[in-house]
């Protein structure tokens, strides 16, 4: 009968409503800096566990702060910190200008030493938070969800077929 009675208290509006919270209040949110033109903000991250598609199953997603515009790169796996560094490179700072912000996510490519010292040679500075924060984070987290709902309304077809 417990576990009756603890899915009931769970789905309760009521229950939900009048329970009090027993964990501390957050704290306060610190906010990003406001770039000053394109590209000196980067925010990135990574869509995975895709299916794969002409051997990739990953997705770097790097999001310019200012401008909103993104960068898209099919991969075959998750890269390590000096194979990103490369993409980055390649793709963006090579078209654009180099960053002076690189916001992104607590993976382990991005705490490595590799990439702290990529951070370094560029000048930039690295911002990290943890993963599926929308108050750091949130810009390219917001990307993902648009760049999956895309994939999935083309890939939508295919499957029905």
């Amino acid at each position: 009968m417990e576990p009756d009675v603890q899915a009931f208290v769970n789905s309760c509006h009521i229950c939900a409503q009048c329970k009090d919270t027993r964990t501390r209040p957050a704290g306060l949110l610190h906010p990003l800096a406001v770039p000053s033109h394109p590209w000196s903000h980067l925010s990135l991250n990574f869509i995975m566990g895709l299916p794969p598609s002409r051997g990739n199953t990953v997705i770097l997603v790097v999001v310019d702060r200012f401008s909103k515009a993104g960068h898209f790169d099919a991969l075959p796996k998750l890269p390590s910190a000096k194979e990103t560094a490369k993409l980055l490179l390649t793709h963006v700072v090579h078209i654009h200008v180099l960053p002076s912000n690189i916001m992104s996510d607590c993976e382990p490519q991005f705490t490595s030493q590799v990439w702290v010292a990529f951070f370094q040679m560029l000048g930039a500075e690295g911002s990290l938070s943890s993963g599926f924060h929308p108050q750091s984070n949130g810009l390219t987290e917001r990307v993902n969800q648009e760049l999956e709902h895309t994939l999935s309304g083309l890939f939508l077809p295919i499957l029905l077929v």
